[in-house]
């Protein structure tokens, strides 16, 4: 996979453009649906790929797509660990 840049801008952006298109992909469930559907449809056009590359390809997606998740949900449990750490401890 190709070193990509993912940022909370790109992100609200690619929902803003949802949105604009469908309002009920404010839910973040909708949106994610129009994703996976706008992935499978790049690559049901994607005619330098055969059909069993396609689905090859589909399948390393779906991986990144889980390390992705997994990352980011990993950074958000620290991010919650940490700021329930944070405080001023005063003795009684």
């Amino acid at each position: 996979m190709s070193n990509i840049q993912l940022s909370e801008e790109l992100l609200i952006d690619i929902q803003k453009t949802l949105v604009t298109h469908d309002p009920k992909a404010q839910d973040m469930g909708v949106a994610v649906q129009y994703l996976s559907a706008i992935t499978g449809l790049l690559l049901a056009n994607f005619n330098a790929y055969n059909r069993e590359q396609k689905k090859e390809l589909l399948q390393q997606l779906f991986g990144f797509t889980e390390n992705v998740m997994n990352d980011n949900d990993r950074k958000n449990l620290q991010n919650e660990d940490s700021d329930a750490a944070f405080g001023i401890w005063k003795p009684e």
